[in-house]
């Protein structure tokens, strides 16, 4: 989405002169917690339309009630980071629309007085009703994660997705801000992967295969970040002493540990599970791990496919291999013994 800041002194001075604005985000869902900050920093709002000024406007979120759905309790975590690191501070929309964010307070869903300027879902798209929610008020708006079929015409210019194989989108990469990682010659270089992935072998035995053709695979650690199991997969059994699982409930610590991995690898492919991830399915998702990385500003090795989605968004190093089916693993191998050259004779925080 293109912005175009309008430095008209007329226009400052109306926005100066109005009560601030308030906007509401709404996470009726038990998940998507991951994607608040951002839209609260870059959900483009017809600013012009409110009877209100942008400058220091209060953005409050309404959560759900309690942890019911997500397998994970997320919401008492991203609720505390909220609470500890975002609430009562200020800051300029990372969208540029010349906005200035007052993050205000977590409101209970069920319970909160709906007396705001705007409205947005971040869940809202979980729900079949969501077009006639809506309806029900002309600043009500939603953040997309999937297809729509047949969406409403008069919605368009109401919705945005996350993920630039749609028409409208913003990256959800607003997060945590860490120092960078830094590779010591003394410590293993620290591949991360998704804890998801953790259960596509055929994708974890390209990472095996690669990690078993370096010279030293001793100088390598891989960590799986997330997930609910402790179990190492029988698909790493020669380097499972290599392999740690990383399971952290706290939403800013997870955040924090991931900012210290050296590489991020989605391990995501077009002939796997990850099929979901690219324009060839009807489902066009976001990894959030794609999202993280750019937040972060982490190196990544990637799937070329992944790379020309996103290649106008990444923040940190990127290596990209091809690889057209399961048995496909020699681009694989060339790009991880690349990465693996480079950092080893790099400190990451140089790529940045």
């Amino acid at each position: 989405i293109k912005i175009t800041n309008r430095s008209n002194n007329n226009v400052a001075n109306h926005h100066e002169n109005r009560r601030p604005c308030r906007i509401a985000i709404e996470n009726k869902a038990d998940y998507h917690y991951e994607v608040i900050e951002s839209t609260i920093m870059k959900y483009p709002l017809p600013w012009e339309s409110f009877n209100c000024s942008k400058t220091n406007a209060i953005f409050d979120v309404a959560l759900a009630q309690e942890h019911r759905w997500a397998k994970n309790n997320e919401l008492d975590p991203w609720r505390q980071y909220f609470v500890n690191h975002l609430a009562g501070t200020t800051r300029e929309r990372t969208i540029g629309d010349g906005a200035i964010v007052l993050f205000g307070t977590p409101q209970d869903y069920r319970k909160y007085r709906h007396e705001y300027d705007a409205y947005i879902g971040v869940s809202c798209d979980t729900f079949e009703t969501f077009p006639q929610w809506m309806r029900k008020g002309q600043h009500n708006y939603c953040v997309l994660h999937g297809p729509v079929p047949k969406l409403p015409k008069d919605l368009e210019q109401r919705v945005c997705w996350v993920n630039p194989m749609y028409p409208r989108y913003f990256i959800p990469s607003d997060l945590p801000h860490f120092p960078p990682a830094q590779f010591h010659p003394d410590e293993p270089i620290r591949l991360c992967i998704k804890g998801t992935t953790y259960f596509c072998d055929k994708s974890l035995q390209l990472l095996v295969d690669a990690v078993l053709s370096i010279s030293n695979p001793g100088t390598i650690a891989i960590q799986i970040m997330g997930g609910r199991s402790t179990k190492i997969r029988p698909v790493f059994t020669e380097i499972s002493h290599l392999v740690t699982r990383i399971v952290e409930p706290d939403f800013f610590k997870f955040e924090e540990i991931m900012s210290q991995c050296h590489v991020l690898l989605p391990l995501i492919h077009p002939w796997d599970e990850g099929e979901k991830y690219f324009p060839s399915s009807d489902l066009k998702k976001l990894s959030g791990f794609i999202s993280q990385a750019i937040g972060l500003k982490l190196p990544l090795l990637v799937h070329e496919g992944i790379y020309d989605i996103y290649r106008g968004h990444f923040t940190g190093k990127v290596w990209s291999y091809s690889s057209k089916h399961r048995s496909d693993s020699s681009d694989f191998q060339r790009a991880f013994g690349e990465m693996i050259d480079e950092i080893s004779g790099v400190a990451v925080d140089r790529w940045i």
